[in-house]
């Protein structure tokens, strides 16, 4: 089970899930959270309660009504970690990408994370000029493969203008609910495996790569099983710049778990 970020979408996921699709391997699935992608938009339902609730309806929809494995990039990797601790029967494993480890909460007060963490308000701006600075931004859509991703995202009219998907209050919405979660008491609630897949580059401030550093060390404290696998000079994005790296580990872990379930039972 495939689990987006904040203000992505399910097509995240499409350079890696024809990787973890190959004959033989479990099957996989992906989705559009509340308020993203082609999912329904209302103006309210976005903490993690509702969230998760949302995701085990999807999962029950779809027919994953077996424990699975859940993989979860950047506050997808939050949500998959509230499924686990609420869902322990339905949950195999959990994969934390770039995310799930830490809380803004922990290190800004409310006023600081809403001023850092609101997002800009790119509506009515070309596409052609908003994909050029998403490229120069971020690495991973520099390649040619993600422009189509990065364009999902947004609503793109004849004249190539964009307009959000996901609306700002809503987002913010989300953003409240990361700022009050605590990792720490969720993690110490999850009886399943955990993969924790961060990623981190030189040229982010030394600040930032502390506070990452120091939460994935507490998930290895809370967590001493929990398996942990740096992504080194890569962006946020895992799944668009190392989508190779990340279905091998992915694919190894899903195995794993799948595997010593079955010797179990």
């Amino acid at each position: 089970m495939l689990v987006h970020g904040l203000g992505s979408g399910a097509h995240i996921w499409d350079l890696v899930a024809p990787l973890l699709s190959v004959a033989g391997s479990p099957r996989v699935v992906a989705l559009d959270q509340r308020g993203h992608g082609e999912s329904d938009q209302p103006d309210s339902g976005y903490d993690f309660a509702t969230i998760v609730a949302d995701l085990a309806g999807f999962m029950d929809a779809v027919g994953l009504t077996q424990p699975s494995v859940l993989a979860g990039h950047s506050w997808g990797a939050s949500v998959v970690l509230h499924y686990a601790a609420s869902h322990p029967d339905r949950t195999a494993g959990v994969a934390l990408v770039d995310g799930g480890t830490g809380s803004p909460g922990e290190r800004w007060s409310w006023a600081e994370a809403e001023t850092r963490l609101r997002p800009p308000d790119i509506d009515g701006m070309l596409w052609s000029e908003l994909h050029e600075r998403i490229s120069s931004n971020n690495g991973a859509y520099a390649d040619s493969r993600t422009e189509a991703v990065g364009r999902s995202l947004f609503h793109v009219d004849a004249e190539g203008r964009v307009t959000r998907r996901f609306r700002i209050p809503n987002h913010m919405q989300v953003v409240r609910a990361l700022w009050e979660q605590r990792p720490a008491e969720l993690l110490s609630q999850v009886r399943c495996p955990i993969l924790v897949l961060p990623a981190r580059q030189t040229t982010e401030p030394s600040e930032m790569n502390s506070a990452k550093g120091a939460a994935v060390a507490r998930v290895q404290q809370i967590q001493p099983r929990a398996r942990v696998r740096w992504f080194e000079n890569t962006v946020h994005d895992v799944p668009l710049q190392r989508p190779e790296e990340l279905a091998d580990e992915l694919s190894a872990f899903a195995r794993e778990v799948l595997e010593l379930r079955a010797a179990s039972s």
